[in-house]
């Protein structure tokens, strides 16, 4: 990479950075592209030749959250079987769930999916590799006899997934919320439910 493209990279994650913080404190729709640019200490002008609209940031964000997914998810697989493997995830994703104002961005995130069909292909991707990801190891745990033989992985990772978003809004509307005590009470729930039964 050269400095030029060093240089630009640096300024991009900067611009993401001053969004992300925008956007969790005012909402999507109550964030304009002009408050980005102050916030990112750049010109409105400079804003636009990096992102030509605020759903390309979101998209943007989006694609931030599917690398640091896909980089825990391997992380988990190297975890023993698959059941340590799908408890450290969701450990992860809970851990992640403590950052209020990412909590708040996520949330910001799933609302737009509903409204923005760019928003929505860019989430697709991710969700889409969180819910391999899952039906993976649960599909694993099957095989390995971790897990009941007769779980539907499609069904049940999306269950998990919604479970996890569920915390994700608890966080952002009882900041007080024991996150800790919390993640230890799911991935109990986990091993209870998804485990061989009898």
């Amino acid at each position: 990479m050269t400095r030029r493209e060093e240089n630009r990279e640096n300024r991009r994650r900067a611009i993401l950075a001053a969004a992300k913080a925008c956007f969790a404190a005012h909402g999507f729709q109550g964030t304009g592209m002009a408050e980005i640019a102050l916030a990112s200490g750049v010109t409105p002008a400079n804003l636009y030749r990096y992102f030509a609209a605020k759903a390309e940031i979101v998209c943007a964000i989006v694609d931030e959250q599917r690398e640091d997914v896909a980089a825990a998810i391997v992380r988990a697989e190297a975890e023993g079987d698959a059941m340590r493997a799908l408890h450290s995830l969701f450990r992860h994703f809970l851990t992640e769930a403590r950052d209020i104002a990412a909590s708040r961005l996520w949330l910001e995130v799933l609302a737009e999916v509903a409204r923005n069909p760019q928003v929505k292909a860019a989430f697709d991707r991710d969700d889409g590799l969180v819910k391999q990801g899952i039906l993976a190891l649960i599909e694993r745990g099957k095989a390995e006899g971790v897990m009941a033989p007769d779980l539907d992985p499609s069904a049940t990772a999306i269950w998990l997934i919604a479970l996890v978003d569920g915390a994700v809004g608890r966080m952002v509307i009882e900041p007080d919320y024991d996150i800790d005590r919390a993640t230890d009470s799911f991935l109990d729930l986990i091993g209870r439910a998804l485990g061989p039964r009898g």
